[in-house]
């Protein structure tokens, strides 16, 4: 049997780029070895009748089939194998190299200084500059590539003994090396901070004496991503200053226009992480804050990448904007982005978010009509149908369906495998709080307190707001 890594390599590709990695395989001076273009033909047919599936070839058949009249050699099998593969991976770097027209382009500008071609240098440098003028924002790789231009130029100038223009071309290289490096540093410090906000962490980033006094520099104020770095950073460091992250957001609008796609969309999901940082604080007026942050990357088309949105972004926008109270606006959300879902979670996603805006619309009857026959493959959307459904019976005083519900999750609970036991004993709790509520007395004084008690103990993994509020409801003597 062959290893698989080989097949699955090939089996990842498309079928326009292993057409593409024919050619290549096949081109002589790329690939001197006659073997390896039959073998990967072999492969490829393979893989075409099987559609794309890793499958389990027979090592001597192949060989079989590559030298009929040679004995068997496992070495030297594997020895093809293994240069298949590394011309495969070649292949990929080339397919990637092929898509950054400005690296390519400076990597040719050191090309033809070999040479006395000074026509065809400034036609490569005029190029370069037409790239960068069209570039799509100032990210670190826009800096790196100011550097690297500039210090092309300065290292031909330099073997020129009278260069008249020598230190201003070293100025040029050096300024923009430093806006790539503080750029690159204070994204990595970000990084680090964010993933400081949610778990412990051994490991520091040190910064150099002076560090944080040299970016006030004048200089950098041309570098929006240098400002717009700062005030992130302020904002989580001084997360009681809110007036960093009112910069953040004014520099976020003043300079949206002049970063990259990808830098901006990353910018605006830290600032929707700030906000959920200060919503679990109890800041409950950043739910609009948020908000308007999703609104943001919907209107600037910044929500789908790579014809994708990621379950979590997804989920998140659909709780902010319940949370503030924007209905309407998230039931067409719903309808008109979770086609970019992944497949295998699309239809469980649709119908439970749905569900969800219905339940804060308190249109029970369709709550009921979304979540009742409806069988979820995810078992994370399964628990959450169930606790919409449980709550939804409880609001509607449909006690016989609440009861009964109440004791089938509870089955599906305790039969179910994949359900972590702390997520369980969480679920299980929650649904005795629910049919205590369901029993509650409004004169019973001190059960009522023990329950109070035992539901500031929930976690927020449950619906804990919802639960203070029924009991809320419940002292107040409020029918259920």
């Amino acid at each position: 049997m062959l290893s698989d890594k080989l097949l699955s390599l090939l089996g990842a590709l498309s079928k326009p780029e292993r057409n593409r990695l024919r050619k290549f395989v096949h081109s002589p001076y790329l690939n001197e070895q006659t073997e390896l273009c039959r073998l990967f033909d072999m492969l490829d047919v393979a893989l075409r009748k099987s559609g794309n599936k890793v499958l389990d070839l027979d090592k001597p058949s192949l060989w079989q089939a590559l030298y009929p009249e040679l004995p068997y050699d496992d070495l030297h099998l594997r020895r093809l194998l293994s240069d298949l593969t590394q011309l495969t991976q070649r292949f990929l770097v080339l397919e990637l190299r092929q898509q950054e027209h400005l690296s390519e382009a400076l990597d040719l500008q050191r090309a033809l200084e070999r040479f006395d071609l000074p026509k065809h240098l400034a036609a490569a440098e005029r190029h370069i500059e037409r790239l960068i003028e069209e570039y799509p924002g100032k990210s670190t790789d826009y800096y790196y590539a100011q550097y690297r231009k500039h210090w092309n130029i300065f290292t031909r100038s330099s073997k020129q003994v009278a260069a008249p223009s020598f230190p201003e071309k070293l100025a040029n290289a050096d300024f923009h090396l430093e806006c790539f490096y503080l750029t690159q540093k204070l994204k990595i410090y970000i990084d680090w901070l964010l993933y400081r906000g949610f778990r412990v962490s051994e490991h520091d980033i040190p910064v150099m004496a002076g560090f944080w006094d040299y970016l006030n520099d004048p200089r950098f104020d041309s570098v929006p991503l240098i400002r717009i770095f700062q005030k992130i950073i302020a904002s989580f460091l001084e997360m009681d200053d809110e007036a960093h992250f009112e910069q953040w957001l004014r520099l976020l609008e003043e300079h949206g226009n002049q970063l990259t796609r990808s830098d901006l969309r990353e910018c605006i999901f830290i600032a929707q992480n700030y906000c959920a940082l200060k919503i679990n604080q109890g800041h409950t007026n950043y739910y609009y804050r948020y908000f308007d942050l999703v609104k943001d990357m919907v209107e600037r088309d910044l929500l789908v990448e790579n014809g994708q949105i990621p379950e979590a972004v997804f989920k998140n926008f659909i709780t902010v904007s319940l949370g503030a109270g924007q209905y309407e606006w998230t039931e067409q959300f719903i309808r008109q982005y979770a086609d970019y879902l992944p497949a295998r979670i699309r239809e469980n996603a649709r119908t439970f978010n749905l569900a969800y805006v219905y339940f804060y619309q308190k249109s029970y009857e369709r709550v009921i009509e979304c979540l009742r026959d409806v069988e979820y493959s995810d078992v994370v959307y399964a628990l959450g149908a169930k606790s919409i459904l449980l709550r939804t019976y409880y609001e509607m005083g449909e006690h016989l369906a609440l009861d009964s519900l109440i004791d089938s999750f509870r089955a599906f609970l305790m039969r179910n495998k994949v359900i972590s036991k702390n997520l369980k004993r969480e679920y299980l709790n929650f649904i005795h709080l629910v049919k205590r509520l369901a029993t509650l007395a409004p004169s019973d004084k001190k059960t009522l307190a023990q329950l109070r008690q035992r539901v500031s103990e929930t976690s927020y993994t449950m619906p804990k707001n919802w639960l203070l509020k029924k009991l809320a409801e419940i002292e107040n003597g409020r029918s259920r």
